[in-house]
């Protein structure tokens, strides 16, 4: 295992659409965060999740996946932050587009470790063609990225 985090470094991973309004609040959470300069964190913005993210997934201490959500699953406040059951279902850990749990199954049939993980879903409200957040989604920003903090607080990033 190369390019990772280090076994006492946390990873985020913020991902999503940045060309599909709201659908991109991960991606931005992800470099809002990135420039807290956190020497024990690794953050990568990434348009989707693919396998080769699970050599980091197996050398992180924890992670955290940051992602956009319909209503339905982020109610109110618009925003929810989760542990991710350890084995949690997942797509199909080989396609080029995988779920979270699914990278973390494959991270640990690949590399025999699976992290403590959490998912950050942030609400969105529209998923148009645009770069900007709407409004009401980057009125969730403060709270996201304080849930964010209190989570690397948690850990040591």
């Amino acid at each position: 295992m190369s390019g990772g985090a280090s076994p006492d470094t946390d990873l985020l991973i913020g991902w999503g659409n940045g060309l599909r309004q709201d659908d991109g609040v991960g991606l931005l959470i992800a470099e809002r965060v990135r420039g807290w300069g956190r020497p024990r964190l690794e953050v990568v913005a990434i348009t989707q999740l693919t396998p080769e993210l699970a050599p980091r997934l197996a050398q992180a201490a924890r992670v955290l996946f940051v992602d956009a959500a319909l209503e339905r699953a982020c109610p109110d406040p618009g925003w929810s932050l989760e542990p991710l059951p350890c084995g949690a279902p997942g797509s199909q850990p080989l396609s080029h587009h995988a779920s979270p749990g699914a990278l973390l199954q494959l991270a640990g049939r690949l590399y025999g470790s699976t992290p403590p993980a959490w998912q950050l879903l942030v609400r969105a409200h529209s998923c148009g063609v645009g770069t900007e957040l709407t409004a009401a989604t980057a009125a969730l920003l403060p709270a996201a990225l304080a849930a964010v903090r209190d989570w690397c607080g948690r850990g040591h990033a």
